[in-house]
């Protein structure tokens, strides 16, 4: 077991063993090291009106083990476990329980009073056994020790040094609380507010905000999680559910849990993971994605981005599916418009097109890149010695890192597995919301086969005037002008445009598309035929398509995500 074990005793020289019960922490989470370390002592102080007082002094040893726990993570918090042996019940505060730090040699009453502690009332319990936890504070040096208070007998069964955590966990024998180092009060509500005195506040370079990891008793239905004023609508999976704290508003809050009957089995702030800070050799891009459902990248605060032109994500559910957010079209085409014409565009594919043969071009709004088509862009561009630009090459490098693309010893690029999405903050909040469905989509096609079979079942068997009219649009349309002699592709931007909005709105959808003036000018024939019909063929074919991806990932047409701001 990776932490720092501290075993304890009391007064009267009773050894508690420590056991490791708290498997609510993955030891992958922590930066692992095990010792064994010798007791420390306890000096008892009894207070008339407040009940006893327990002081535990770590020993030099210890201190030692604890600042070198401290120095490496960045974080620590010291969780200990408690067991109520008989409450007195005279006084409302007979049942009150204190727990906290003290940084004297000598502590006494007087020294502690006023310093932050973390309360608890013990009739609750029952007689059973609980975990508090409380974090240090980052820039202060390390506690001597720490302190329980309490009018009622207790027995300390344990206490270990562990990575930094705020919230609580219900998923093993012992329920856990965990508090950030201004304290606190054990009242069912998880409280962030003190948490930058642990954690990063902001994103850079020196560090990342903490992550919220959310797990649920149930695996069906929804739930509303609330940080601060801002509301989380939740749809529960067999997974627990990543919040990076750098997507919310209020971060550090009051964290309210409208839904009494499914408050989550465990809530829990942590550190975010140290491989996110890496960088490109150049020192000024961000190689690692964060992991996230897509549903927060719409309003992700650019201030918490971790480079300058653009920020990387992967999708949680779908490993290898990266989403690029990129600050503006012209940065976005610096990345992906060659591409979008090497691999999609009617008489330009299998070409690279030169600056020169680009400049006035429009590529796309958004972008979706397989990795096959990615791995033979960059092959090319090598056996040809094409000058790529900057953004391309850094594109190379993040593929390549996130095993998108593989590069040889001798430079050959090959297909790893995953793809690239992207789409640009300049894009306006209805179409971002659109886009990152509707790339998204594509991203769970590029990876799935399952998914691209349902898709041509669909294809094969959907009205053929239908198809005829979606198939001249992406034909004629200058902003797409796809390959329509491209199956592939042709199924792929099918299925896209059927789920990038809800059903409900899917047949409008395309009689709006069909009287469109170039749509009138250039297809007039097939888009009469969608008004007259009132684009039924359209949402028969997204409601077959809806009802598979909700099935199999609990996702709907429109809706790639499974939080909902």
């Amino acid at each position: 077991m990776c932490t720092v074990h501290l075993f304890i005793r009391f007064f009267k020289k009773t050894i508690f063993a420590f056991s490791c019960v708290f498997l609510f922490f993955s030891c992958s989470r922590k930066s692992g090291f095990h010792l064994s370390i010798p007791d420390f002592y306890a000096a008892e102080v009894s207070e008339s009106a407040a009940g006893t007082v327990r002081f535990f002094t770590f020993t030099k040893e210890q201190s030692g083990a604890i600042a070198t726990f401290f120095e490496k993570n960045g974080d620590a918090s010291l969780l200990v476990q408690i067991t109520p042996l008989k409450v007195r019940q005279k006084l409302p505060a007979d049942e009150e329980l204190s727990f906290g730090f003290f940084y004297q040699d000598a502590p006494s009453l007087g020294e502690i009073a006023g310093v932050p502690v973390v309360t608890d009332k013990l009739l609750k319990y029952a007689g059973s056994s609980f975990a508090l936890a409380f974090c240090f504070e980052k820039g202060k040096s390390i506690p001597n020790g720490f302190f329980i208070k309490s009018a009622s007998k207790v027995r300390v069964e344990s206490a270990q040094i562990l990575r930094a955590f705020v919230g609580h966990d219900f998923s093993g024998d012992v329920p856990v609380f965990a508090f950030a180092p201004n304290g606190g009060v054990n009242n069912g509500t998880d409280d962030f507010r003190g948490a930058s005195l642990a954690f990063n506040s902001t994103n850079s370079r020196e560090g990342l905000m903490p992550t919220i990891t959310v797990k649920f008793r149930e695996t069906n239905g929804s739930q509303k999680i609330a940080f601060g004023g801002e509301v989380l609508f939740i749809r529960r999976n067999e997974r627990p559910v990543e919040i990076p704290t750098a997507a919310l508003k209020s971060p550090f809050s009051l964290v309210r849990y409208p839904d009494e009957e499914a408050y989550p089995i465990s809530v829990l702030l942590t550190a975010s993971d140290k491989n996110l800070l890496t960088f490109a050799q150049s020192g000024k891009n961000v190689l690692s994605p964060i992991k996230i459902d897509p549903g927060l990248i719409m309003n992700w605060p650019r201030n918490n981005w971790r480079g300058n032109d653009y920020e990387l994500f992967e999708w949680d559910r779908f490993p290898g599916v990266l989403f690029f957010d990129i600050s503006t079209y012209d940065v976005q085409d610096e990345f992906f418009r060659r591409l979008a014409f090497f691999v999609e565009k009617a008489g330009f594919k299998g070409r690279l097109l030169t600056d020169s043969e680009l400049k006035g071009k429009h590529g796309y709004n958004a972008h979706d890149y397989k990795a096959d088509d990615l791995a033979r862009f960059f092959e090319k561009a090598r056996r040809e010695q094409f000058p790529l630009n900057e953004k391309e090459l850094l594109l190379k490098e993040i593929l390549a890192a996130n095993g998108v693309i593989q590069i040889s010893a001798n430079g050959e690029v090959t297909a790893g597995a995953g793809a690239a999405i992207s789409i640009s903050q300049e894009s306006p909040m209805y179409l971002r919301t659109t886009f990152i469905a509707h790339e998204g989509w594509h991203g769970i096609f590029f990876i799935d086969e399952d998914f691209r079979n349902t898709v041509a079942s669909i294809y094969y068997t959907i009205d053929p005037q239908t198809l005829a009219y979606l198939r001249r649009y992406f034909q004629v349309t200058p902003t797409l002008n796809y390959d329509v002699n491209d199956d592939y592709l042709m199924k792929n931007e099918f299925m896209a445009y059927l789920l990038q909005r809800p059903v409900s709105q899917t047949a409008q959808y395309f009689v709006d598309m069909a009287k469109r003036e170039h749509s009138q000018q250039l297809a007039k024939r097939q888009a009469d035929y969608i008004i007259e019909t009132g684009g039924s063929g359209f949402e028969g074919a997204a409601r077959l398509l809806d009802e598979y991806v909700s099935d199999r990932w609990n996702l709907n047409a429109g809706r790639v995500w499974l939080i909902t701001r």
